[in-house]
Order: C-alpha cells, then sequence, then structure tokens
C-alpha cells in the first residue's frame, strides 16, 4: 500500500510493497511515483484518478523484476492535520505466480486442443466408414452412439482451441457488406433437426431489411448456432423459440435513447422515453440496450426460448469462461460453459454487444447487434 499526495508524491509505503519495488521506505518517501514505480501506465492512471475522483486498476509489469502488478488507486479525503496531504491511496498487488499459472493453463488448452483434433477426425472418419457398409442392428446401435460421443469430444475440443486462439489474440473478424436474412435461414435450417426431436416450434419474424449489415458470416453463424443450440437444450418438449430481428438507431449523445427503424428507407418510429424498456419479447420478459452500447445504426437480434430459465443471481455471470448455472439444474444438459464466452468476444469483434433476460420457468432471450453498412 502506498499513500500519495496531490503531486503524486509517495508519503507512505509500507514493508510489502517496499519488498515488491525493492526500494527502501526511507528511499521511496519523498519521491515522485514515477521515480518508484518506472512506469508510465500507472502514473497516467494516478492523474487519471485526481482528476476526475474516480477509482481505477491497471496490470503492470515491473521492468526491472518482471514482477507482474495488479494496481488499483482511489481517492481518500482526510480531517486529521497529520494526514491532510494525503490525496491518493494505492493498493499493490504481486500476480506473478498467477499470471505464470495462467499462462500455463493457457499453453495447456492451447496444444491439447491442438494435438486431439487430428485423431478425433481420424475416429470419425473411421466410424463413417464402418457406416457405409450397414452392419448388423446392434452394431448399428453401437457405431450411432460411438459417432454421437466422437461429435460430443469433437465439439469440446473445438471450444478449447477456439478460447486459446482468443486468449492469444488470433481471432480475426473480417467484417463484408451481408444479408442477415440468409445467415439467420442457414443456421435455423442447422438447428431444426435437433428441435424436431423435442417437439420444438421455432418461429422466425426476421426482415431482410434492404439496409445490408457488416458482418462475417462465419462467425456470426457460430454465434446463432451457439445461441439456438443453447435454446433448444433448455427448452423442454414441446416448447418454442422465437428468432426476431430490428434495425435501430441508437443515440450519440444519450446511449438510453434509440429509434426503432420500420424497414423502409428512412423511416423510423420514435422510441419511449428512457427509462422505458426497448422491446418485449416473446416470453413477456422486457430489455434495455447495455449503457456501453456504442452509437450508430444496429441491427438487433433476439432469440428467446421457453426454457428453464436462468437464477437471477447467476445471470450476471453467465458469460465467463467456464461457467454453468446451478449443476442441480442442468446435469443432464452437458455443455462446457465456453460457448457464451467465445460469442460475446465475437459479438464485440463486431463491435456490438451480447446480454441477456431471463426468468425462471419463463425462459431466457439473448440479444445481440451488429453494426449496419
Amino acid at each position: 500500500m502506498l499513500l500519495l499526495g496531490v503531486d503524486r508524491t509517495v508519503l507512505f509505503l509500507n514493508r510489502r510493497a517496499s519488498e515488491i519495488f525493492d526500494t527502501p521506505e526511507t528511499a521511496a518517501i519523498g519521491r515522485g511515483l514515477i521515480s518508484v514505480l518506472r512506469d508510465y501506465q500507472a502514473d497516467q492512471m494516478v492523474q487519471d484518478v485526481l482528476a476526475d475522483d474516480e477509482p481505477r486498476e491497471a496490470i503492470i509489469q515491473m521492468p526491472s523484476s518482471g514482477r507482474t502488478l495488479r494496481l488499483r488507486c482511489a481517492s481518500i479525503y482526510t480531517d486529521t492535520p497529520d494526514h491532510a496531504a494525503v490525496r491518493l491511496i494505492l493498493l499493490v498487488q504481486d500476480q506473478t505466480q498467477l499470471s505464470q499459472l495462467e499462462r500455463a493453463r493457457r499453453d495447456l488448452v492451447a496444444n491439447v486442443s491442438h494435438e486431439l483434433r487430428t485423431p478425433l477426425a481420424s475416429l470419425k472418419l473411421l466410424a463413417e466408414t464402418l457406416q457405409s457398409d450397414p452392419p448388423e442392428p446392434i452394431a448399428r446401435r453401437m457405431l450411432h452412439q460411438m459417432t454421437n460421443e466422437i461429435d460430443a469430444v469433437t465439439h469440446l475440443v473445438e471450444e478449447l482451441h477456439e478460447l486459446s486462439q482468443i486468449e492469444a489474440g488470433r481471432i480475426t473478424i473480417q467484417l463484408t457488406p451481408g444479408r442477415i436474412g440468409q445467415v439467420i435461414e442457414r443456421a435455423l435450417a442447422r438447428i431444426r433437426p435437433q428441435a424436431d426431436r423435442k417437439q420444438i416450434m421455432i418461429i422466425a419474424n426476421v426482415v431482410d431489411h434492404r439496409m445490408p449489415v457488416l458482418i462475417d458470416s462465419r462467425r456470426i453463424d457460430q454465434i446463432l448456432l451457439n445461441l439456438l443450440h443453447n435454446a433448444v437444450k433448455f427448452t423442454p418438449e414441446q416448447g418454442r423459440i422465437t428468432v426476431q430481428t430490428w434495425v435501430i438507431h441508437v443515440d450519440e449523445q444519450d446511449h438510453a435513447q434509440y429509434r426503432l427503424h420500420t424497414g423502409q428507407a428512412g423511416a423510423t418510429m420514435a422510441s419511449p422515453a428512457p427509462p422505458a424498456p426497448l422491446l418485449a419479447t416473446p416470453t413477456g420478459t422486457q430489455t434495455t440496450l447495455p449503457d456501453d452500447h456504442p452509437a450508430g445504426l444496429w441491427l438487433l437480434i433476439s432469440i428467446s426460448d421457453t426454457g428453464i430459465g436462468i437464477p437471477a443471481d447467476q445471470l450476471p455471470r453467465v458469460f465467463e469462461r467456464f461457467f454453468k448455472v446451478d449443476r442441480s439444474r442442468t446435469r443432464n444438459v452437458g455443455g462446457t460453459g465456453l460457448g457464451l464466452a467465445i460469442a460475446k468476444h465475437l459479438v464485440e469483434g463486431h463491435g456490438g454487444r451480447l446480454w441477456a433476460d431471463s426468468f425462471e420457468r419463463r425462459g431466457s432471450t439473448f440479444h445481440f447487434t451488429v453494426p449496419m453498412a
């Protein structure tokens, strides 16, 4: 811990901070923060806190020791004369070992997912070859089960591989003008066999707006399939899934303001005044845009289901890596807890946002936005 003055001078640091910075307390006190930390990012963060009194945090790497540090800075005000000069508190956490473990985990995930892809593809080919020569009924059932298990493991490996690519910064999004209706129809065609097995009705209220969207079609297909697969997985038999689209204009000055486009060139419908909800979903839930949604013209895509829903206390975590909703409710449906985290990254790679609304036993709605061309 460090206490700083209004000029970013170090007024106090405790013993642990002295050890981390390899600087004796007597040598640090009275010096500027930049000369102790030797990191311009940290110094800029402290200046920003001084400017607006908003707490901030940053991760830095010490050039001399190679330590990875997490810094958290906030304003403080004291009434006692002895501490009148104190203006900021800077908390320092050494995350070097944690960072090393995280790098080791990422490397393991990347290597394992890479090494498993080839043998799984070979197993799949062998199973399909055996199925091409009609076997006995018992053998046919066993081959069918084996193929399903290979597909499940392959899906897991592909998600792990995708995660490793995201963490390494190797995922690229190539935006080109396209028609969203074609992409949605393709995804629905692939998911319908799964829905039919559970007698789930799929309703698509999709207008292929004349204004094209800017998308990476392969990535949008991946996002849609993930959300639709989850909707089928968590919806009981004879349930319903609804896919809807809207064109919205988000105000540049106030992102809570928006207009709904009717699909006709230049025609819009004014939104209700905030904080009224943006849209009502087929499951009875209502949604508003995330606070950090960028301004501009966007296509909003919503996928609603009449499934088991997500508990309110767990909804904020559904986009975290490896997070799975209460296992006592979902133990029979499986999953890795990676799909939504990957989908969120891909949506944000388009500049849009992905969010969810849900009520237990009433269903969930996942929304995401992509830019209009």
